[in-house]
């Protein structure tokens, strides 16, 4: 029941307003009895007049008090003050007075007149006050429901996509105020101690000082006596409607009337297995929560068990699988990484390893003599030297690579190739940098060691081959180290070999490709092939990348892979890319020219950049034939970290020329978000590895391309999907992707001659 309904219970409050003291008078001895009479309206800050259920009103009066009575009908609307007009019956009403029916009257009495008719006049009056007061209390009910209702759904939204039990909390408590406009809500759980604490988790709301400073528990004493205390020992739910009121909670009344908290709603969280929770809710009037509301909640209570039930197995699931995971790829003795380990991540990386360039090394350590510590000392002391060589090894390498123990007295040594360290990324360096490694890890195993109270002298044998070159899964690497360790063996203990069927056809094959590329280059033997570049939505063509393709006599064309870091190598890449870069605009001329307005991609190399390059002379090969703005200059994202202030200034001179500028394979390299939205790039180019993984299970690749869309987005950049192999994918991308989306791959096209992309824009613009 409401106040207002228990306010009607009592003697209604009637208003006599007239002129004609006689008909006051009579009225007062006909109604005195039933009513709580009042004889004027004068008094504008009356509070009984504002609270008043009905007006008698006479002509006179209502003329001299018609801006009076319209202002108290609306202060009391939406529900209705009813006024009566009592005229005399002899007397005809004026027009006036007849107009104001239904506006400032609601009903007139001729008098004079019976105790029946006026009885039922001002019945019939009264019952559409009650009526109109009945009217907007279920509009006030089916608000609360539907606002409920909203914050339910709202509220189940957070639990489902939350991936974590403090990240679902706050979200939720936060939820919970946004949405019904609550004070404070905050969720706590009950603490296994002697006092019996609660621990608040989270909390929201303005009035969320409320919780600072205030002692909350859930024992039978006085500090578990507030709802929360009570709802977590009971497991049922506690409605407070008027804290203040609540002898209970006089410890805390003051601290709440001065937070603006008025009534409370604490539910209880019973969860299969741990201490119990609550939901603590506030609000700013009292008895705010009725039977509809409190339903609703304790549905959201209900569902945030699940959701914190979901989360806290899931986690458990994680750790065991973590623990699991520990065991199979972890040495027991050491606590290095074991050979599955290295297999499965070494295949993993040489997998998502799209170019032919050499990525690193794989190094085979055998310790030399360490048989003779076994049978002399026996097994426990030959662990604890296995112990210290494994931290030996780990002090000598980087700490990019990684340190594997093999088994028995072998370990390996996954030495990763790091461009973040300066320098280009050659087989030449790279096998500098694994026999400087091989030969500092040598030094490091050599000096002498003590244990089982004996000075140990061990020796090390290194085996070194190279991935891809010496093989392209994680077991032929080994093998050929190994190899290559036999052979170090062989020819002496402490030294070093590395891996080569024939080495000297090797270099040999290198000079000869190099004359070849000279050749080549001199003669103009290149040739563009154009991948298109499509929406991802209509898969129209909208630009093209410019990829180099190198025609041999026998009729096969080498791709890029085969000869490109022999051109970085030799300093080939500035006059090789200066003739791309005028070929490509040149074709893209004559397309113009047809009626296709294409954009036209093209690779810029880290050497063609840095150090020395001039915006001016790119921009001069370009200008004869298109607008740069038509260019799309692509730069890797690891190209950016090489000396990060010139690229920034050189890019800002580029794109001062017209220019578009887009870094390419975007996620791959360790760009600083904080340097990226600094640059002059338009596009980000999304790594093919990220694209592959989208629609296989449990991968991660979906999450992050969403991330570099949603970055992209918030940066006003385009982006182009790389490596679209399957209409899933595309249909992935479109999903997560917003108008500034293209894409290109094998699914759509592969680069071709130019002649053959005419053929397709032309089947294009015909459908």
């Amino acid at each position: 029941m409401t106040s207002r309904e228990h306010k009607l219970q009592k003697p209604p409050v009637m208003i006599i307003a007239l002129a004609n003291m006689a008909n006051a008078r009579l009225l007062d001895r006909m109604l005195g009895a039933q009513f709580h009479l009042q004889h004027t309206l004068a008094e504008e800050d009356d509070e009984t007049l504002l609270e008043a259920d009905l007006i008698v009103a006479d002509t006179a009066s209502l003329q001299h008090n018609r801006e009076r009575i319209l202002h108290m009908r609306r202060r009391a609307a939406p529900n209705i003050l009813p006024v009566l007009l009592v005229a005399d019956s002899r007397s005809r009403l004026p027009p006036r007075i007849t107009a104001e029916l239904g506006h400032s009257v609601d009903d007139i009495l001729r008098i004079p007149t019976n105790q029946a008719e006026l009885q039922a006049r001002i019945d019939n009056l009264l019952r559409l006050r009650t009526l109109s007061h009945q009217q907007e209390t279920n509009r006030q009910q089916l608000v609360g429901v539907v606002s409920a209702l909203r914050t339910l759904n709202a509220c189940d939204r957070v639990i489902v996509r939350s991936k974590n039990e403090d990240e679902m909390l706050s979200s939720l408590c936060r939820t919970i105020v946004a949405e019904e406009g609550y004070n404070l809500a905050w969720v706590g759980f009950a603490i296994d101690r002697a006092d019996k604490p609660i621990e608040v988790r989270a909390s929201a709301g303005p009035a969320a000082g409320f919780l600072s400073e205030l002692t909350l528990g859930w024992g039978s004493d006085a500090i578990g006596s507030g709802p929360a205390g009570q709802s977590i020992r009971s497991g049922r739910v506690r409605i407070v409607d008027d804290i203040t009121s609540e002898p209970a909670l006089a410890h805390f009344a003051e601290r709440a009337r001065a937070h603006r908290l008025a009534s409370a709603i604490s539910l209880p969280l019973i969860f299969e297995s741990g201490l119990p929770g609550c939901l603590s809710i506030y609000s700013r009037n009292p008895g705010h929560f009725g039977p509809e509301e409190r339903q609703l909640l304790e549905r959201l209570a209900d569902n945030l068990v699940f959701g914190l039930n979901a989360l806290r197995t899931l986690r458990e699931r994680e750790h065991q699988s973590a623990e699991i995971h520990y065991l199979a790829y972890t040495d027991a003795l050491t606590g290095l990484p074991n050979r599955r380990h290295l297999v499965h991540y070494l295949d993993g990386m040489l997998e998502a390893n799209d170019n032919s360039e050499t990525s690193g090394a794989v190094l085979f350590i055998d310790l030399d003599r360490f048989k003779l510590i076994n049978d002399a000392l026996g097994h426990e002391v030959g662990d604890q030297v296995l112990v210290q060589i494994a931290q030996r090894l780990q002090g000598a390498v980087r700490n990019a690579d990684q340190v594997i123990r093999q088994g028995g007295d072998e370990f390996l040594v996954l030495m990763i190739n790091d461009p973040r360290q300066g320098g280009t990324s050659t087989r030449e360096q790279i096998i500098i940098n694994a026999c400087a490694l091989a030969d500092r890890i040598i030094a490091h195993l050599g000096a002498p060691m003590l244990e089982g109270g004996f000075t140990h002298h061990i020796g090390a044998s290194v085996g070194i081959s190279l991935y891809p070159d010496h093989g392209r899964n994680a077991t032929t690497l080994i093998e050929n180290a190994d190899k290559a360790m036999f052979e170090a063996k062989r020819q002496g203990s402490g030294g070093r070999m590395l891996f080569s069927e024939d080495l000297s056809a090797n270099r040999q094959q290198r000079f000869a490709m190099e004359s070849r590329l000279r050749k080549a280059l001199d003669n103009e033997e290149f040739e563009l092939h154009y991948q298109p570049i499509f929406e991802l939505d209509s898969c129209r063509i909208v630009a093209v990348e410019a990829l180099i393709r190198w025609p041999q006599a026998d009729g096969k064309i080498l791709m890029p892979g085969a000869f490109m870091s022999v051109v970085e190598e030799t300093g080939m890449i500035k006059p090789l890319g200066d003739w791309i870069l005028e070929t490509a605009a040149r074709q893209l001329k004559a397309w113009h020219d047809q009626g296709y307005m294409l954009a036209m991609s093209v690779n810029v190399s880290l050497n063609q950049l840095y150090p020395g390059c001039i915006a001016e002379s790119f921009a001069a090969l370009v200008k004869p034939h298109v607008d740069p703005r038509w260019i799309h200059l692509e730069v890797t994202e690891n190209a950016l970290m090489v000396d990060p202030e010139a690229i920034e200034t050189l890019l800002e001179e580029l794109h001062a020329q017209g220019f578009q500028l887009a870094i390419d394979d975007f996620g791959t390299g360790y760009s600083s978000l904080s340097r990226l939205q600094h640059l002059s790039i338009q596009t980000l180019k999304i790594d093919r590895s990220f694209t592959n993984e989208l629609g296989q299970p449990g991968s991660k690749g979906a999450a992050l391309v969403a991330i570099i869309q949603q970055m992209a987005a918030s940066l006003n950049l385009y982006t182009i999907a790389e490596g679209i192999e399957t209409d899933e994918q595309r249909q992935f991308l479109l999903e997560m992707a917003g108008v500034n989306c293209w894409g290109q791959g094998f699914w759509f096209s592969c680069a071709i001659p130019a002649n053959e992309l005419v053929a397709r824009l032309r089947d294009q613009q015909e459908t």
